[in-house]
């Protein structure tokens, strides 16, 4: 789940992490009644990259340059994504801009720490960051050794090197995935500030997350109506654009269906993974969305029941079936109770295929 700028921001500034003062408008007018400090700077609240580029930053001087700033910013749809609301600050006068981040590294298997000494667009990828290893659990040593990477010293040296700890208490605490200032600024006044923040909470640890309960559902504006469906429903969907619909229970049976299908000349139009132990009720919702999906001119279903049982597979779609004559649908359903699966299945006409290959090139043949 990604986190809005100013929520990250609310949680920076909960341990002490030097932020600025912000407000939220989610109407234009709202300007007109805020207490604002001129200038201001203006941000658009939405959650895909390439908000600078877009024009999804802005200045403002006076209250009516505000008032049409914040008009068009929350008309602004950025990669397609409309923006949500409009981050108010006072703009900072800054005198150099720094990079921090905490996330992991699955090949080196640890946490690490990043850091540059410089800050902006795509500075993710330069050749300036430096990157400490978190081994052996975090010490606040490490946060002195990064900002010594950084080219850091004395005074300033000290003032990061706090921020970036209290940065790992949060991305400890919180089971984030990402946490990243960007930039992290000197001002021209001597201080710190966070002047943008990144934050990523795992998904498999909101159900322990008490802070984030309740948080999911307004942090899912990049997905489709579909997509936004099947995450509410415990289901794992990603659309794409081709028309055979896809459902599987495990994610890298789900991947090597869709290659196979793309080896026999077909599109998937999605990615569907209903999960382990999926029971009937679960496979019904992921056929009813997959089968929504206009462009969808064949179904095709991978089970290998383990956890999973075949005869809770089989009543959903016998039950679907019946109720969806005109689908076509190809099934490969092997594994827990398979053969009490296929005394259900009988009559209803669906094509039960037990080898992979065979039911993926009778896919792609009924959908041409």
């Amino acid at each position: 789940m990604k986190l809005f700028e100013y929520e990250a921001k609310t949680i920076m500034g909960s341990v002490g992490i030097p932020v600025p003062k912000g407000q939220i408008i989610k109407v234009a007018e709202e300007v007109l009644t805020l207490k604002l400090i001129y200038p201001i700077v203006l941000k658009c609240q939405v959650q895909t990259g390439g908000r600078g580029k877009a024009g999804g930053v802005k200045f403002a001087n006076n209250v009516d340059e505000a008032y049409e700033i914040s008009r068009n910013l929350l008309n602004l749809e950025i990669n397609g994504i409309k923006t949500s609301s409009v981050l108010i600050e006072p703009k900072t006068e800054i005198e150099k801009e720094l990079y921090v981040a905490i996330t992991l590294d699955r090949g080196k298997k640890c946490h690490i720490l990043l850091g540059s000494s410089e800050g902006g667009v795509e500075i993710e990828s330069s050749s300036s960051i430096k990157i400490v290893s978190v081994k052996d659990g975090y010490k606040p040593y490490l946060g002195r050794k990064l900002s010594k990477l950084m080219n850091l010293s004395q005074n300033k040296l000290q003032m990061v090197s706090e921020v970036i700890n209290k940065l790992y208490f949060l991305y400890e605490a919180h089971d984030l995935d990402l946490a990243e200032i960007n930039p992290l600024v000197f001002t021209k006044d001597g201080n710190i500030l966070a002047l943008d923040g990144k934050m990523t909470v795992n998904d498999d640890a909101i159900g322990r997350q008490n802070f984030f309960q309740g948080w999911e559902i307004n942090h899912m504006t990049d997905l489709s109506e579909r997509e936004l469906k099947a995450k509410v429903a415990g289901l794992n969907l990603v659309e794409l654009n081709g028309k055979i619909g896809i459902i599987c229970n495990g994610a890298g049976l789900t991947m090597a269906t869709m290659d196979l299908v793309k080896k026999h000349g077909g599109e998937p139009a999605n990615f569907l993974d209903v999960g382990g132990g999926a029971d009937e009720a679960r496979v019904k919702r992921a056929l009813k969305l997959v089968a929504n999906n206009p462009n969808v001119k064949i179904m095709l279903m991978n089970i290998l029941g383990g956890i999973t049982a075949c005869d809770e597979v089989a009543k959903a779609l016998k039950a679907f079936s019946e109720n969806n004559p005109d689908r076509k649908i190809v099934v490969r359903l092997l594994g827990n109770n398979q053969d009490k699966a296929r005394e259900i299945m009988k009559g209803t006409g669906i094509k039960s295929i037990d080898d992979l290959d065979t039911a993926v090139k009778e896919a792609v043949a009924l959908c041409k």
